[in-house]
């Protein structure tokens, strides 16, 4: 199963993890869905408050 989501490693505080884990079991998500959620609500937040986010063109590597 292809998917185009970039791979990133994330450090967190245990107890951020632990609430974030509570969260997704609540909510029916992985982990990994819940932050995605989490991040993409902040994202569409501060895009209503500021206008959209244009990030600059990348070479794909990072």
């Amino acid at each position: 199963m292809a998917t185009e989501k970039r791979p990133t490693m994330l450090r967190l505080p245990e107890d951020i993890y632990e609430k974030i884990r509570y969260l997704a079991f609540v909510e029916r998500r992985s982990v990994n869905m819940q932050i995605e959620h989490a991040l993409s609500k902040y994202i569409a937040d501060y895009e209503n408050q500021h206008g959209p986010i244009q990030p600059p063109e990348s070479s794909g590597k990072e």
